[in-house]
């Protein structure tokens, strides 16, 4: 510990000496961090929730194509209605990255050999149907940003075509839906760090008063965020749904460093010339805000592996790239513009001499600056510590009891795990691939894969099994159909499936390749099975487990293997994994967080003491969730392991100052208590307070989601604060007097 001081003495001193040099480092890193800001992709809906493994991406490379479904709705047999179709049709099959377009005008195109001028010519083919869809599928193995631009290409496509008047048409599908997403995305990431930063302004220009430069904390945020923009582009990770919910959270946990090294800057003032004042400050609270910011990272680690979620993984290391950087811009900026500050205004200020100061005359000074400075709010603060350290049993069992209630309660709390729910109900593509499902009874979210792979899966008893399993599965709940190479043989094979090997393959050459590639590919097969629709995610995990059942129950042929795969199999699972986990991301941050307070005190009493608040918090905040009606979402299942990461900087803050007053000769416990609450209360308090304006930021946001974390979130800070400013007192002081009562007895013993 006392190392570290020293480094982070040293820090303040060069500092102080290079001011401008730091802050041109500081600017270089600015421009630095741009280019990689440049490199951010992003990745949405289901994809987002898929990790990698290998049966998923050989389905990928083999079978997965995205697609775009234009729905038209109108006179479809009217000639210029299908001329308008056949167009887009012919332009769509020129773009690159489209495999395939299918559309009524093919068929009428392969009846006359071209459209005719007849409607009732047009009807003998197709019908009367009073709508059609044109079906645009990609090249197997795009990325999201790879088929965004065939969404557009589609859209530009219908305007260009020229429907008639009276004729509705509608692009939308998956390239459609990534492509609005992202859009919002980028939107929703901009916007949010917009209104958290204006909320800081207004929350450090009420709060953070009495202190000189009380915005600048709020500019040495705002490059850690840039930087954490250039960390996540150099490093590959994508921006999602997820991580754009880190932002506000990094600026009200950035803010929170960058508050504490000007609070005890402003603090060593009064007491050291400008030239001491720095590295006696950063000495001092360095460490323990070093300590809280890798307790911090911690809890998000603790998130990033206790899951195989990509979009939550995403989430854990963005959230430590921001707070390790915005650890580093307090230190960057903050510190360096607040010292060339003071030098500028203390030049041609002489330094007070101790004759001008006669010692009473300067304690007396001494001590109305002082009370100035921690005002009403740390006096108040301090005395009410005292109080309640005075009964730690009763406090802490009131806590306690509490606490249990809401362990208690976490199991009644309601989960949210539909992707389509943490999404804009609003969103334009959204509420077109919600008509798409009313008008066509489908869509793509109602169908699983299965992916087929092994020896001779063209020969007849692997075709045979395939019935088999058609059969066995679509006698199980929730499974409308299934669509296999037995089934598209029979087709094209008379309703009967050949003898041999060689007759399957006769049956397959007669088959166009467009439709032939959906069932056989790069020596594996596929297999899709419709599900009932609108399936709750109850529904749907039961469904995959149907599926899988049946597979095993009908028995694949030697040699063969079946397993159900793609992002709609995968990622629902994944989420629920997510969330049902969350007791163990919990354990593991408190685990993490004790393991590195331990190291760093190498004392059993100070490795636990802060961390008893925070288990406190995380009862509580069942109760919370559990009065507002507020669900456990992936994001909100991370939530425990970062209130001990978050929170642990206020209760480490409180008890090192607790330690350093109790050091000082004839001090108290109670007296160490009061003075550290007094002293420190009022710096976490505005600390903690700009930390939840800065989450508040969440509430507003278009995605549910995050709104839904915003709440849970702001609340759990208010909850935080209390805990170190209540419980931590009566803590310290019962943990202390049991271990100076231990270590009597041993001595005694001894």
């Amino acid at each position: 510990m006392d190392k570290l001081r020293e480094v982070f003495g040293s820090v303040g001193r060069q500092v102080q000496q290079r001011p401008v040099a730091v802050l041109l480092l500081a600017v270089l890193l600015i421009f630095t961090a741009f280019g990689g800001a440049a490199q951010i992709t992003s990745v949405t809906g289901d994809a987002a929730f898929v990790a990698d493994n290998p049966t998923y991406n050989a389905f990928s490379e083999s079978f997965d194509r995205g697609s775009v479904a234009v729905l038209v709705r109108g006179d479809i047999t009217e000639p210029r209605t299908l001329h308008a179709i056949d167009r887009v049709d012919r332009e769509m099959s020129t773009k690159a990255n489209v495999h395939a377009v299918t559309s009524p005008a093919d068929r009428v195109r392969q009846e006359y050999g071209r459209i005719p001028d007849s409607e009732a010519k047009i009807q003998d083919v197709i019908g009367s149907p009073d709508y059609t869809v044109i079906q645009i599928v990609f090249d197997t193995g795009l990325s999201q940003q790879e088929e965004r631009p065939i969404y557009t290409q589609a859209v530009e496509a219908t305007d260009w075509a020229e429907f008639p008047a009276g004729t509705t048409v509608t692009v939308t599908g998956s390239a459609a839906f990534s492509a609005q997403l992202s859009t919002l995305i980028q939107q929703s990431t901009q916007q949010l760090l917009g209104l958290a930063i204006g909320l800081m302004v207004v929350a450090l220009f009420f709060l953070f008063r009495g202190v000189r430069l009380r915005l600048l904390p709020i500019v040495a945020v705002f490059v850690g965020v840039i930087y954490t923009f250039g960390a996540i582009g150099y490093a590959g990770v994508p921006n999602s749904t997820m991580t754009s919910a880190v932002f506000p959270i990094l600026i009200g946990l950035g803010i929170d460093y960058s508050v504490q090294f000007h609070e005890r800057y402003e603090e060593e003032l009064e007491s050291h010339p400008p030239r001491e004042a720095l590295p006696q400050a950063l000495s001092g609270i360095g460490p323990p805000v070093f300590v809280a910011m890798l307790a911090a990272a911690l809890g998000f680690g603790a998130t990033w592996v206790s899951t195989s979620s990509p979009s939550i993984i995403w989430f854990a290391q963005t959230s430590i790239f921001g707070v390790l950087l915005t650890f580093a811009a307090g230190i960057l900026v903050l510190l360096p513009m607040l010292t060339l500050w003071v030098r500028r205004r203390s030049d041609s200020t002489d330094e007070p001499t101790d004759e001008a100061n006669p010692p009473t005359a300067a304690a007396a000074t001494q001590s109305q600056q002082d009370s100035d400075r921690v005002g009403l709010v740390g006096e108040l603060l301090g005395r009410s510590a005292r109080l309640l350290a005075s009964h730690p049993v009763l406090v802490l069992g009131i806590a306690l009891l509490i606490a249990v209630v809401g362990f208690q309660a976490s199991g009644s709390l309601d989960t949210l795990a539909d992707t389509e729910g943490f999404i804009p109900q609003d969103l334009p593509a959204y509420i077109d691939l919600q008509q798409f499902r009313s008008v066509t009874g489908g869509g793509s979210s109602t169908s699983y894969d299965i992916l087929v792979s092994g020896t001779h899966l063209k020969h007849p008893t692997t075709l045979q099994w395939m019935l088999d399993f058609e059969h066995v599965a679509t006698q199980a709940p929730l499974v409308q159909g299934v669509d296999s190479p037995a089934t598209l043989v029979k087709q094209y094979n008379g309703g009967q499936l050949p003898r041999t090997e060689s007759g399957v393959k006769r049956v397959l050459e007669t088959v166009p390749e467009a439709q032939r590639l959906q069932y056989y590919n790069d020596g594996r097969a596929h297999i899709t099975v419709y599900s009932a629709q609108d399936m709750s995610t109850q529904q749907a995990l039961s469904f995959l487990q149907n599926t899988r059942e049946s597979i095993a129950y009908s028995s694949p042929p030697p040699g063969v293997t079946a397993e159900v795969t793609g992002t709609a199999a995968i990622s629902t699972p994944s989420i629920v994994e997510q969330i049902n986990s969350r007791n163990v991301t919990t354990g593991l941050g408190v685990l993490f967080v004790f393991v590195l307070l331990l190291l760093y005190y190498r004392d059993l009493v100070k490795a636990v003491a802060p961390l008893i608040p925070m288990v406190f918090v995380i009862g509580w905040q069942n109760i919370y969730m559990y009065l507002l009606d507020i669900p456990v979402s992936p994001l909100g299942a991370s939530l425990g392991a970062m209130t001990v990461g978050i929170g642990a900087e206020y209760t480490i803050i409180v008890m090192d100052r607790y330690y350093e007053e109790k050091q000082q000769a004839g001090v108290s416990r109670l007296d160490a208590v009061q003075t550290a609450a007094t002293r420190v209360g009022k710096a976490i308090s505005v600390s903690g307070m700009t930390t939840v304006f800065g989450f508040s930021a969440l509430v507003l946001s278009p995605f549910p989601i995050l709104s839904g974390f915003g709440f849970l979130t702001v609340g759990v800070v208010f909850l935080t604060l209390i805990a170190s400013l209540a419980t931590l007192p009566p803590t310290l002081v019962l943990l202390d007097s049991i271990a100076e009562r231990v270590t009597a007895i041993r001595s005694s013993g001894g």
